[in-house]
């Protein structure tokens, strides 16, 4: 079968698609005939080497959607699509033909998604609903501000905040990310290159702050973040690429009551996908949620340009064997 499976790490211009045995699966497991794959920055850091302990050699890829072609006979011919944080890096992962994973790490696929569009949810999804639902708490009529709400985690949770019934203000590089927004989902948007986040943060809420900060940049955003949180407020970071280090005025906060969340879904495994995208299928067979854009999709065989061009959007990897059907 094809595979994109790699024995060193490197950069990705290198990236070669192989020929290996089709994997077998156990009576706990399900095989997956993978129908489309979506391409993450965190495929290209598996790629280059960027994830400690992964394994070698291994095929890269974390989301999927496909259809079951062994397993239990519940599943056995069902649309299926999941994410994993070990996909790609500890386990083989899903650029590939087919896909090994427990019996209970595939979720059923919604018809409201096509296929290219089911397989690009994974990563950006479940990273937005972790952040919000899972670590910061949010709740119907709360203040939450999403940094990095341009880019695809980032607009995926404005989507699911805005579905959820908080009320959501954007924060992007500046004005002409804008337009990449979805005003009708949003009340205000702030700007890091005019720092006018504050500003806007308290006229928005009139003058209380933020319940929610979500922040996916690190250390550069930490401070003003903070800054714009109401009392007992939350802030949840999953990066450090804006910086590992920050200083903290304890007093403050400890008399505001607030509390800071780290986020690592790197550990969270493809069974706990499932069970994430169980809760998100409804918004998306609703239309809460309208289905992801998709960029670009690349034939199997041309993964090296695949991932090259993975930085300008939403990109989907479909075996050889199925692109052109």
């Amino acid at each position: 079968m094809q595979a994109l499976q790699i024995d060193h790490h490197g950069p990705v211009w290198a990236l070669t698609v192989r020929d290996v045995p089709r994997p077998v699966c156990s009576p706990q497991e399900v095989l997956i005939e993978i129908h489309a794959a979506a391409l993450n920055p965190s495929d290209v850091a598996s790629a280059e080497g960027r994830f400690d302990h992964a394994r070698l050699p291994r095929i890269l890829g974390r989301d999927f959607a496909g259809r079951v072609c062994e397993g239990p006979a519940d599943l056995l011919g069902q649309d299926v699509w999941g994410s994993g944080g070990e996909l790609g890096i500890w386990r083989d992962g899903t650029h590939t033909e087919y896909l090994i994973v427990p019996r209970d790490g595939v979720a059923l696929r919604p018809r409201a998604l096509s296929v290219d569009e089911a397989a690009a949810v994974g990563v950006p999804f479940l990273k937005a609903w972790a952040a919000l639902m899972d670590r910061g708490g949010l709740q119907a009529g709360e203040w939450v501000i999403i940094a990095g709400a341009a880019g695809a985690v980032g607009s995926a949770a404005v989507q699911l905040a805005a579905a959820r019934h908080a009320k959501v203000i954007a924060l992007v590089r500046n004005a002409s990310d804008d337009a990449r927004i979805d005003a009708h989902k949003v009340a205000a948007i702030a700007h890091t290159e005019t720092n006018d986040v504050v500003e806007v943060v308290r006229e928005t809420t009139g003058g209380r702050g933020a319940h929610l900060a979500i922040n996916p940049i690190g250390g550069s955003l930490f401070q003003p973040l903070l800054d714009v949180l109401a009392a007992e407020g939350r802030m949840v970071c999953f990066s450090a690429m804006g910086g590992r280090e920050v200083p903290l005025d304890l007093l403050a906060f400890y008399r505001n009551n607030l509390t800071l969340h780290g986020l690592n879904t790197a550990v969270s495994t493809v069974v706990r996908g499932a069970q994430l995208l169980n809760q998100l299928a409804p918004l998306f067979a609703s239309g809460a949620i309208p289905p992801p854009r998709i960029t670009a999709r690349y034939p199997l065989s041309q993964a090296a340009e695949a991932y090259q061009r993975s930085a300008s959007g939403k990109v989907v990897l479909i075996p050889d064997r199925l692109y052109n059907k």
